[in-house]
């Protein structure tokens, strides 16, 4: 658990708070034991007294309150702690350069290690300062059952490693198996013509059933060995509380040599010691099944680009051009039915390009080809330098994060800066309208966007980048009109100062272009006026 530690030794100040939390924690568990055990001992045995029991159950009522109140602070320490490094990590990921599925990096993998901060960590401060605490004043009590306690303890912690071990191996295995199926699954869904067309949708339906039931497996593997280790830590607990007992049973009955309220405290602090190591153990599951998914994350830090970049930096470029293809020739591998040959292309820099063409002609590979995301198979792709490019897709991606964090994509900003971007995008009656404003938190889970405030989140996050080319891939798709009219706004606002570029249908959006780009039958042309034929009429 070393690499998340790691994250979390920034945020030392959160570390301190939830320690200082479980000692007054510990504290609180041993006052209301002893206290316990003197009304009990004050009812059963006494019979007499009963101002001094009055003040008594005062002082357990308030310490059981404290007891609330210090491990609230103990899991707060650990949602915040948890909520900030994962900020982090998406930080450090967002720009990675990397084969990987990128969306089930950032989602699924960062909320994975979510338990080891905001249950794992706390209960180890707990598990560890709670049972130091009683042995202590055990040793003061009644020593045997401490010397009990401390020989009995270490079966605990030494079952749950066991288990604890396979668990990461499995979540591991069962991320790596989504990670899979996301990649697939998107590969299939692009290939979907092509499949139909030469009847394979048969084989490809078997393929992803296949891998979304190794998915399923693996899951029922974790919660499994997530039940037995329950199971057998409920034993062994059980099993030294047990033997307690009957050593305090023994001297009290016996050999009568200790008296109840010291055999009361005695057993009431038992289940306390106990618990406190059983429920690190069950927490302990939980961490391991996120070393599982940092392992991932750190493979993906470390990982070097195996694909060499396809763009190069040319200074010495036509002073007008931004962007040049030059005899670029692309083919997908398996695919017969569509192919790019020697395209020749330059994208003028403060021009705005519009790319028509009909659907599945290449319009989107085309742009892939120029942000990198595929590599030719022959020429070369120039940019004048080096480039900020900003892109609004068709489906804009929502993580589970603030707002505040979905528009700045985790980077640092402003924040007098970002609420001028939310006016300009039309969000801030949504962000007024938020519990907690612009930190509430969106997406799965939690609250939810419509699709036209979700386009404006992303259109936010173009403008907080403040780019030297702009992409628009069909930015108007699905919207209302109000959304509609606010990127054809931003689109022709943006061709006045920036590098634009845009795939679009509707005239509304491409009537102020000055360059078009006509793609057709894989053929890549460029025009000065949209082709009668195309879609632009």
């Amino acid at each position: 658990m070393k690499e998340l530690t790691k994250y979390s030794m920034e945020y030392k100040l959160l570390q301190i708070f939830m320690f200082l939390a479980s000692l007054l924690l510990s504290l609180t568990v041993i006052f209301q034991n002893i206290y316990l055990g003197k009304i009990i001992n004050q009812m059963l045995v006494v019979k007499s007294g009963y101002e001094q029991l009055y003040l008594w159950l005062g002082i357990l009522l308030a310490v059981l309150l404290l007891r609330a109140c210090f491990n609230y602070l103990n899991q707060l320490s650990g949602q915040q702690l948890s909520f900030k490094v994962k900020r982090d990590v998406r930080h450090n990921l967002i720009n990675k350069d990397t084969e990987r599925s990128k969306v089930t990096i950032l989602t699924e993998v960062v909320e994975g290690i979510h338990p080891f901060y905001e249950s794992y960590l706390p209960q180890v401060f707990k598990s560890t300062i709670i049972p130091i605490a009683i042995i202590i004043t055990l040793f003061f009590i009644h020593w045997p059952a401490a010397l009990i306690m401390m020989i009995t303890a270490p079966f605990i912690p030494l079952f749950y490693i066991v288990f604890g071990l396979r668990t990461r191996d499995k979540a591991k295995d069962q991320m790596q198996s989504l990670d899979r199926f996301a990649s697939e699954f998107i590969d299939l869904t692009k290939g979907l013509v092509s499949l139909k067309l030469f009847n394979r949708t048969d084989e490809t339906t078997a393929k992803i059933h296949k891998s979304s039931t190794s998915f399923r497996d693996l899951t029922m593997e974790i919660l499994k060995s997530a039940f037995l280790s329950g199971l057998m830590l409920e034993f062994i607990s059980m099993l030294g509380i047990g033997i307690v007992a009957l050593e305090v049973g023994l001297r009290l009955i016996v050999f009568n040599d200790v008296s109840f309220v010291v055999a009361i405290i005695t057993l009431l602090l038992a289940p306390e010691f106990y618990n406190a190591i059983k429920d690190l153990g069950q927490a302990f599951h939980t961490g391991k099944q996120s070393e599982g998914y940092i392992e991932m994350i750190e493979e993906m830090n470390n990982e070097e680009q195996a694909k060499k970049t396809a763009i190069q930096i040319d200074s010495n470029m036509n002073q007008q051009d931004m962007i040049q293809f030059n005899d670029v020739s692309f083919a997908y591998p398996n695919r017969q039915d569509f192919s790019f040959n020697k395209i020749n292309l330059n994208i003028k820099e403060k021009s705005h390009t519009a790319i028509i063409g009909p659907s599945g002609a290449g319009k989107s590979t085309l742009i892939q080809l120029m942000l990198n995301e595929l590599s030719p198979n022959n020429g070369e792709i120039k940019y004048k330098k080096s480039l900020k490019i900003g892109y609004l897709s068709q489906r804009p991606y929502i993580f589970s994060a603030t707002l505040l964090e979905n528009v700045t994509m985790f980077q640092n900003y402003d924040e007098n800066h970002v609420f001028d971007v939310l006016k300009e995008v039309g969000l801030m009656e949504k962000v007024t309208q938020l519990s907690k404003g612009i930190n509430t938190m969106i997406g799965d889970g939690y609250e939810m966007l419509s699709g036209g405030e979700m386009r404006r989140v992303e259109l936010a996050r173009l403008l907080l980048l403040n780019p030297d080319v702009v992409i628009f891939d069909e930015p108007t798709t699905g919207l209302d009109i109000k959304t509609e009219q606010l990127i054809v706004h931003t689109v022709n606002q943006f061709a006045n100062e920036k590098t634009v570029i845009t795939i679009a249908h509707r005239k509304e959006v491409l009537k102020y272009a000055t360059h078009y780009i006509e793609i057709q039958n894989g053929e890549v042309r460029e025009i000065d006026v949209p082709h009668k034929g195309g879609v632009m009429q």
